[in-house]
């Protein structure tokens, strides 16, 4: 277990829209080691700081855009006498889209936000320097999010996640840069985690009939099992758990609709040992019992 806080996305102003944008300074800054369910991006508005995670330490400086992917225990410190402003912003994947889907696709911000911590050696942190005409249009891009999350006027919702996806298509289009500059066997790196990660949703998808378990599914990820099934609901939108349990209930129906086999021997091909633990799986889902499915499909 770990012996530092972990927050959890509902601790979030509004569970519904799951999102936060705070200016840290030294005299707001969280002091106190920590982890959260959500993602975090960070923008070095002017000064610097030092950043504490995965037990080593790194210098911010204006400029910077970084990302504390959800889980990693991190914590913020005062460089010296320096002054700085940081702009903090969290959010979990569905405020920004309910799916989520048409993130997802952007595989250069999830490689940067998502991937690249877990391989990442020499420098830890998926920290960017951007260059100044980027920083002009981000930190115009986080004036406004900053300013609709005050004022919150109609629509204001909607507004931030119009500028939010703007950013993340930014920072998405600089990671691809960043990337080119670095070597080629943490390109490979990053190239097999995200692989091992699809790998082993595939395994999911094919192998839903045998026992399967969220940590040796992780393993195949080359994931801790928090984070993969936090990967699984930015990619697919659902945890481990309702992912397996959707694989598994869109086979009973194809069997259902498609074969004369008896509900418990569907039940048992699709990976249930229990019959009642799958009529009640099934219901959830589709809003009818198996039986009365095979009714009005076959």
């Amino acid at each position: 277990m770990s012996n530092f806080p972990i927050y959890t996305y509902k601790e979030l102003p509004d569970e519904e829209f799951p999102f936060k944008i705070e200016i840290r300074t030294p005299l707001t800054m969280n002091r106190i080691q920590h982890a959260h369910e959500h993602l975090q991006l960070c923008y070095m508005m002017s000064g610097s700081c030092l950043h504490w995670a995965a037990g080593q330490q790194y210098v911010l400086t204006k400029g910077d855009l970084f990302s504390i992917p959800p889980f990693q225990e991190h914590q913020l410190g005062p460089r010296k006498s320096m002054d700085f402003i940081m702009i903090q912003v969290d959010f979990m994947p569905h405020a920004v889209n309910e799916s989520f889907r048409d993130l997802a696709q952007m595989q250069t911000f999830v490689d940067f936000a998502y991937i690249r911590p877990l391989v990442s050696e020499a420098d830890l942190m998926p920290k960017m320097a951007l260059p100044p005409p980027t920083q002009s249009v981000v930190e115009s891009l986080l004036n406004v999010i900053l300013t609709e999350w005050k004022e919150q006027e109609e629509g204001y919702k909607l507004a931030i996640k119009a500028e939010l996806l703007k950013l993340l298509v930014i920072t998405g289009r600089q990671y691809t840069r960043y990337s080119q500059t670095q070597s080629q066997h943490e390109r490979q790196k990053v190239m097999l985690h995200r692989e091992a990660f699809y790998e082993a949703i595939s395994y999911m998808e094919k192998c839903y009939n045998e026992d399967l378990h969220l940590e040796d599914m992780a393993v195949k990820a080359l994931m801790a099992p928090s984070y993969f099934s936090n990967m699984l609901r930015v990619v697919r939108g659902k945890s481990y758990i309702e992912l397996l349990s959707s694989i598994r209930i869109q086979a009973s129906m194809e069997l259902l609709g498609g074969t004369d086999l008896n509900v418990t021997e569907i039940a048992a091909r699709v990976g249930y040992n229990h019959i009642s633990h799958f009529n009640r799986t099934f219901k959830k889902h589709t809003g009818v019992t198996p039986g009365d499915f095979r009714k009005h499909h076959t």
